[in-house]
């Protein structure tokens, strides 16, 4: 009768002990996804401040190194005026963009798919003559800048920042300028566009 009793004993104090040590060990392992899944929002709600200064950030960069470029390759007066106003409107953004990012304490990055689509952008330009090139430069900033102003205009709501916010805003109108003009210097190129008349 003595052997039952130490089994039951036995079997008594080890399964409590296990499972007792075992749910502790298994309760944080739980508590971090849903400390992660907790925190997605919180990145969410800020990301909208952080995907429009990295939005325009990118805009900027791309659009000035374009201007820059195209600057010295093409010979139409037109399209070297549009170049230089290009680069002169988005250094002034980005200044502009830099100070509210450094009040807000958001740190720029450039969209790495925008950037590699600018490199191979001015690699066909450079290749091309000057005419081809001022074509697919003008032709490449009415597309690129109404993608802009789209993207900005669906961000510009939910950014909660009021500096980075009044800069948004006030970049979108120049964005829109610069996509307008571009489709006046497309039509001053001819070429492709005969029922421009």
């Amino acid at each position: 009768v003595a052997v039952p009793f130490c089994l039951a004993q036995g079997q008594q104090t080890p399964p409590p002990t296990q499972p007792n040590q075992n749910q502790p060990q298994q309760n944080p392992n739980q508590q971090y996804p849903n400390q992660q899944a907790g925190a997605h929002p919180s990145r969410s709600m800020a990301s909208a401040n952080q995907r429009a200064a990295d939005l325009l950030n990118s805009v900027n960069k791309t659009e000035i190194d374009e201007g820059q470029a195209i600057q010295g390759h093409v010979q139409d007066p037109n399209v070297k005026q549009y170049a230089e106003t290009l680069v002169n409107d988005h250094k002034d953004l980005q200044s502009k963009l830099e100070q509210a990012a450094t009040q807000a304490k958001i740190n720029l990055n450039e969209d790495e798919a925008m950037k590699k689509k600018s490199e191979k952008a001015e690699d066909r330009m450079e290749k091309a003559n000057p005419t081809q090139a001022a074509h697919e430069f003008i032709s490449g900033q009415i597309k690129d800048h109404d993608l802009a102003v789209k993207r900005l205009k669906r961000l510009e709501p939910q950014i909660t920042d009021p500096q980075l916010k009044s800069v948004v805003q006030d970049a979108i109108p120049v964005l829109q300028k610069h996509a307008s003009e571009a489709k006046k210097v497309q039509s001053q190129l001819g070429g492709g566009h005969p029922g421009s008349l």
